[in-house]
């Protein structure tokens, strides 16, 4: 006879619970990829794609939702007409009744925690790739139908005339690089061709452009072939709350593979290179010594009266400044300039970061040749190794070596200041973990508390409208998320270390409290 009823009432949860979670399900995902849509211009089939990938990201709310509308619906209506009431007088206990109510509580709450920990940061990362992979494809629809392309963040631009999908080619472009961290700059060319890298990591498209004359903050000059880099940001999951269980305790044990933690340490190591350098440029001058620099086929000896640090780590050498090229194979004299300044900084268009490779740049550098001057408008060397005296210094740990700066004797106020922020974004790193953690835990769990006050409040108020009870069952789901939502804001509070602790008690506690309001409710069904 139990049984039989268990089965009845498990029936017709299971419709009400399949179809909401259906409609719900489909209805948020179609929201959630209105972002990617806007910011990167995906086409029908990619639409459809992260529609699919969405879904079940969604089903972490649709799911208790769902289950929340179905037991009060069904208990409600089992209420309404009078079975709850004959199920007791024939000698069932409520709570045998309750049964098929706590079976999919358990159940949802079991499946909730494996979305939120595994499943719904697998499906994120996996929109992410589905719109790096379609990034050629995204960037030239959007060249043939508007003219160009605006990464996200609109720091990046590529305006073209006419575009090649085929050989990956565009002609007559415009390339301007707004990035602050980075020399603006405007560069327009003939032709250009784009390479695409597609990495877990990274997506970097790398535009080469060919008989290009580059504007920038030093004026302009001709390139006979001159590379930009730029990177596709992440779509979601460079965010701690779209990262799996074990992609979060790898952040604790090595924070560097976190990229908003790797960012802000890079810029750290690479500030702190360049003034190592520029102490060991400073030594060489005071001994009245060219400095040397060299890369695969050229060596680089200059030297000038003084030199000084610049924003953005430049490196400025001025007052008479004078360089020497040698052929790295035959060590013969191949060019000889002078002039005012010389500036030298990291590169930023390598592969990989920390960068270690040098750019030096000689603006309006003068060489004489047969007794008559000449200006070159900009004189550059590329691709420059570190010296062995300085890479020595860096160790390979980045954000212990960024922090303690070690041999160096006067750390500049940027590099303090990029330290600080380093330090800053690990510490707000960890407090986002452990919010992000137990809020998971506070909102799986209690997913059990909120199906089993919807199942109460649809039997109480069974007189009334089913929906009223639905949407009064409504009331401690949303207390139990301003509870999460505020201890969360608490813990992440980063100038507090007790702040942490009284956010996580404060979720907790919103818990306790839905728990001891369910207990309540089923002690006054039993009595009434």
């Amino acid at each position: 006879m139990v049984f039989i009823l268990h089965r009845y009432i498990f029936r017709e949860l299971l419709k009400i619970f399949i179809l909401t979670s259906i409609a719900l399900g489909v209805v948020m995902s179609l929201g959630s990829i209105l972002r990617p849509i806007q910011e990167y211009g995906v086409g029908p089939k990619q639409v459809f794609d992260l529609l699919c990938y969405f879904l079940p990201v969604t089903m972490t709310f649709v799911l208790p939702v769902a289950a929340l509308f179905a037991t009060t619906l069904v208990y409600g209506r089992f209420a309404a007409d009078n079975e709850f009431d004959a199920c007791r007088s024939s000698g069932i206990s409520p709570s045998m009744l309750f049964y098929p109510a706590l079976i999919l509580a358990i159940v949802i709450a079991i499946a909730n925690l494996l979305l939120s920990f595994h499943v719904v940061p697998a499906y994120v990362q996996r929109a992410d790739m589905a719109v790096k992979a379609d990034a050629k494809q995204i960037l030239f629809r959007n060249i043939q139908r508007q003219g160009y392309y605006s990464m996200p963040g609109g720091r990046f631009r590529i305006y073209a005339d006419a575009a090649d999908l085929k050989n990956s080619g565009l002609l007559g472009v415009v390339i301007v690089d707004d990035n602050p961290k980075k020399e603006k700059k405007l560069i327009t060319a003939e032709a250009a061709k784009i390479d695409f890298e597609c990495t877990p990591k990274k997506n970097e498209v790398k535009v080469i452009a060919k008989n290009a004359y580059q504007v920038d903050s030093l004026g302009g000059v001709y390139f006979k072939a001159v590379s930009v880099l730029a990177e596709f940001p992440n779509l979601m999951s460079d965010n701690v709350k779209f990262r799996k269980i074990d992609q979060i305790n790898e952040i604790k044990l090595s924070p560097i593979t976190y990229p908003p933690i790797a960012k802000v340490s890079y810029d750290a190591y690479e500030q702190l290179t360049i003034e190592l350098l520029n102490q060991d440029i400073e030594a060489a001058f005071d001994a009245n010594q060219t400095y040397e620099l060299h890369n695969e086929n050229t060596v680089i000896r200059f030297k000038a009266q003084k030199t000084s640090l610049e924003p953005k780590g430049v490196i400025l050498l001025a007052g008479n400044a004078e360089l020497f090229e040698y052929d790295k194979i035959t060590n013969e004299q191949t060019k000889n300039f002078h002039g005012e300044k010389i500036m030298l900084q990291l590169s930023n268009e390598t592969e990989t970061r920390p960068s270690t490779k040098l750019v030096l740049t000689f603006p309006d550098a003068i060489w004489l040749d047969r007794g008559v001057e000449f200006i070159k408008p900009r004189y550059s060397a590329r691709d420059l190794f570190l010296p062995d005296a300085i890479s020595s210094k860096l160790g390979d740990n980045v954000i212990d070596t960024a922090d303690a700066h070690k041999f160096l004797t006067k750390p500049s106020a940027r590099l303090t200041e990029l330290v600080k922020q380093m330090n800053k974004r690990i510490n707000v790193t960890f407090l986002q973990i452990k919010a992000e953690i137990h809020s998971r835990l506070v909102f799986g769990i209690g997913c059990i508390t909120l199906i089993l006050i919807g199942t109460e409040l649809g039997i109480r108020f069974r007189g009334g409208h089913l929906l009223t009870a639905f949407g009064i069952s409504s009331i401690p789901a949303a207390a139990l998320l301003i509870f999460i939502m505020m201890g969360k804001n608490i813990t992440k509070n980063q100038h507090s270390s007790v702040g942490a602790d009284a956010g996580v008690i404060l979720m907790w506690s919103g818990l306790a409290l839905l728990t001891i309001i369910s207990i309540v409710l089923y002690r006054k069904l039993l009595k009434s």
